[in-house]
């Protein structure tokens, strides 16, 4: 299982790499997790299911240890097999 994070800086045109790596890592078999926390948790479950060909695993929410940065969303997800 690989694990990623994000956070609001994750949203500028420059942080959209976090779309890349995850196709990298869904493409070659991986179980990945996501952390994702502000705005760009919104970003991450609307991209997630516009995807028919992945399959979220498990699907958690959780306030953080610094209860100033909210909610943190943590996704679970691997692709579907044909």
């Amino acid at each position: 299982m690989v694990a990623g994070f994000l956070d609001d800086g994750d949203t500028l045109p420059q942080g959209w790499k976090w779309k890349q790596q995850l196709e990298q890592l869904i493409n070659s078999g991986e179980t990945v997790s996501l952390l994702a926390i502000g705005k760009v948790k919104y970003e991450v479950l609307a991209y997630l299911g516009r995807r028919k060909d992945i399959q979220i695993f498990r699907l958690e929410t959780r306030y953080l240890k610094n209860r100033r940065k909210g909610l943190g969303l943590k996704v679970t997800v691997r692709k579907l097999s044909k």
